[in-house]
């Protein structure tokens, strides 16, 4: 794992908070692969050196969990719960501001997480997965409780962060969609997973609706 991971994470809370979105543990995770997966495009590597599996909703590492626990028990990170009874999960925030670029060594090592969070950062985490687990290389061949392959990822450097199409059969996608919501609700019946999974985003997107009046 990258020795900056534990600095990244507070720096990425921090710039979605700022720009009126939610951060829980989920979406953050997806996130991070998200950057992951632009910067090995440039850079035929990841940034956080992640070991990165095909797990339960998609990418997933165990070592994420870690260094949230590690930065909450510092007070790097904080975790509201919901003051919704009916809504079991945490939002993220941070005691302070803090920037990510004194992380990076170059604009352009800096740029596939600009991308990532100015297409991403307003999204819910049912639109993070969703693009996650169907329109990304290492997941489109991934297999199941296997580390994920990141080679697959075209090395093309795009100007401009596009959400690329997979080609793949709408049928197909239906399908797999179909699947894959019948996979969360099982999940989230269990509660078997150490991740939020995204069947929160109603009040989510409630919270969004307020914060937009607010700001009008």
């Amino acid at each position: 794992m990258n020795s900056a991971v534990p600095k990244l994470i507070p720096a990425m809370i921090s710039a979605i908070v700022e720009r009126g979105s939610y951060v829980t543990k989920t979406k953050l995770l997806k996130l991070m692969y998200l950057f992951d997966v632009e910067y090995y495009r440039v850079f035929r590597k990841t940034f956080t050196g992640f070991d990165w599996k095909f797990f339960h909703l998609g990418p997933w590492t165990g070592e994420y969990d870690q260094v949230i626990t590690s930065l909450a028990d510092a007070g790097e990170i904080e975790l509201q719960r919901s003051d919704r009874s009916e809504y079991d999960t945490q939002f993220f925030r941070t005691p302070e501001r803090h920037e990510f670029s004194k992380l990076f060594a170059s604009f352009a090592e800096e740029a596939p997480l600009r991308q990532v969070l100015d297409t991403w950062a307003d999204a819910t985490t049912a639109e993070i997965l969703d693009y996650v687990y169907f329109r990304t290389e290492p997941m489109e061949h991934g297999i199941r409780n296997v580390q994920l392959d990141f080679s697959h990822i075209s090395p093309e450097k795009a100007l401009r962060y596009t959400r690329s199409s997979s080609h793949t059969d709408p049928k197909d996608i239906r399908r797999a969609r179909g699947h894959l919501r019948k996979r969360m609700a099982a999940l989230a019946e269990s509660r078997s997973f150490a991740f939020t999974p995204p069947k929160y985003d109603d009040l989510f997107e409630s919270e969004m609706s307020r914060l937009e009046e607010k700001r009008d």
